[in-house]
């Protein structure tokens, strides 16, 4: 599945383990997040959106879970 958060990743060139390190999250962590597996509690999505900007309701659904792409 790919989300808005894989695509926000890539366009600015970052790969997940360096976004990871960046914001102070272990790679598998950000990679459950950014797939849809895992909720990120909202420090963790903070950081996310402190890296990609944008807004939550930009990446995350209600449930806090990565928005699938359109």
């Amino acid at each position: 599945m790919t989300t808005e958060l894989k695509i926000a990743r890539l366009r600015r060139g970052l790969q997940q383990k360096d976004m990871a390190q960046k914001i102070g999250l272990h790679y598998s962590i950000l990679s459950g997040i950014e797939c849809g597996r895992i909720v990120g509690n909202a420090r963790q999505r903070a950081a996310i959106l402190g890296e990609l900007g944008g807004d939550e309701t930009g990446f995350f659904d209600v449930n806090g879970l990565a928005r699938k792409a359109e």
